[in-house]
């Protein structure tokens, strides 16, 4: 399981994304920037989650999932969530 504790200050963010893994996952949190239908460009959390044993870049794209959050401390406790919540079945993908 994830905790707050365990990860670095919101601001280490803003440079680069952390990478770190949990029994059977690997998951990365970084800052984004997307642009929405009006053109708008934001800063988002992404939290990506994939099966162990490679690292991002040698994974199969198609056992990587994702998803976005605001970038504020709530969005990287939301990010956690998102991991914690999803561990089991991201574990299983390989076992299947």
């Amino acid at each position: 399981m994830v905790t707050r504790k365990e990860l670095l200050a919101l601001d280490f963010y803003k440079s680069r994304p952390f990478k770190g893994s949990d029994t059977g996952i690997r998951y990365m949190i970084g800052k984004e920037s997307i642009t929405d239908e009006e053109g708008n460009s934001n800063n988002v959390l992404m939290a990506y989650i994939w099966p162990e044993p490679f690292c991002f870049e040698a994974t199969d794209k198609a056992l990587i999932q994702s998803k976005s959050f605001p970038f504020s401390e709530e969005g990287l406790c939301g990010a956690i969530d998102y991991i914690n919540e999803n561990h089991d079945i991201i574990a299983n993908l390989i076992k299947a």
